[in-house]
């Protein structure tokens, strides 16, 4: 039996525009100055930022960040709105929370990697030794791109010891 990772391994760290999102920190940053968000809409604002593009329906919005313990949609919503307000976002021409009427939120923001991931950096090199492999390398760097903007990635490296 493998022991689930540390809750700052699973942590979502991601830049958006010129906001940063530390959720291990419990910190969102604009331009490098920290933005002042209450816990549950920086609980939502991870939420929907762990599966960017995606739909997150309210009721799996109101399980993760509330339990769906005696709140109603109308919390979710002014929840919403009050990340609007710091995120300085517009419902009616969207740049980072995109409303799904009657079903749930889509965090549409373009996600990147943050400037620094304090010691997980991975510095892909090509190598005279790797003859024949651009292909494979340049796989495993679109997967590299994809771990680091946040979406869970998988990668699967088969060969001889010493390949």
């Amino acid at each position: 039996m493998t022991a689930d990772p540390s809750p700052t391994e699973r942590s979502l760290r991601l830049r958006f525009e010129r906001f940063e999102l530390d959720e291990a920190d419990a910190r969102l940053t604009q331009a490098g100055e920290p933005v002042p968000l209450p816990p549950k809409p920086f609980a939502v604002l991870c939420a929907l930022a762990r599966t960017p593009r995606m739909l997150v329906t309210k009721n799996a919005l109101l399980d993760s960040v509330w339990g769906h313990r005696f709140v109603t949609d109308s919390v979710l919503k002014s929840t919403i709105s009050e990340l609007r307000a710091v995120l300085g976002d517009d419902p009616k021409q969207p740049r980072y929370i995109e409303t799904v009427s009657r079903r749930g939120y889509r965090f549409i923001a373009s996600v990147s990697a943050p400037a620094r991931l304090g010691g997980t950096e991975a510095v892909a090199t090509t190598s005279s030794s790797m003859i024949g492999r651009s292909d494979a390398l340049e796989r495993l760097r679109s997967a590299w791109r994809l771990a680091a903007s946040g979406r869970h990635q998988t990668a699967w490296i088969a060969g001889e010891a010493g390949v």
